[in-house]
């Protein structure tokens, strides 16, 4: 069928089970670490609620299959096309969202991405998701959340 399979020895404490409860913790720093490279998510980038772009922080949504494994809710810092990336995984619940929605804010970039597929790198969580006393709250922890994106440091 022109290819070959190897066995590939187990390694001790290594396994999806436990990249999957670390994803489900959240703590996608020590999923990198089992994995040897950082947590991604993959999809296309879809039509949102544009309610980033007029609190001066445009995402591109990310349409994430359902069946896919994806961290805990809250706010992680990591990267998508070459590009720092601040990223909401949740239902934003400052504004009474119930689904999941995977939306990253690329830090320095202009462009286009609706209907093009992404690949967004997490390298750590900042913080849980909350709902805000008010916008200019929710603004600033935005602007904290890029801050933080930028000081962040790629795992392995």
């Amino acid at each position: 069928m022109g290819f070959e399979v190897r066995r590939v020895p187990a390694v001790p404490g290594v396994s999806s089970t436990e990249i999957r409860r670390l994803m489900r913790d959240g703590d996608v720093r020590g999923a990198a670490g089992l994995l040897g490279r950082p947590v991604e998510l993959d999809g296309v980038v879809v039509a949102g609620d544009a309610r980033g772009g007029t609190l001066g922080f445009p995402t591109a949504n990310l349409a994430v299959a359902p069946e896919l494994a994806v961290p805990a809710f809250g706010i992680y810092a990591g990267a998508a096309l070459d590009a720092r990336a601040a990223v909401s995984i949740g239902t934003n619940p400052h504004y009474g969202g119930s689904e999941r929605r995977v939306e990253a804010f690329l830090l320095d970039f202009a462009g286009d991405l609706y209907g093009k597929r992404l690949v967004v790198e997490l390298w750590e969580r900042l913080r849980e998701e909350r709902a805000f006393a008010s916008e200019q709250e929710l603004v600033d922890a935005i602007a904290a959340d890029v801050e933080a994106t930028r000081r962040a440091d790629r795992p392995g």
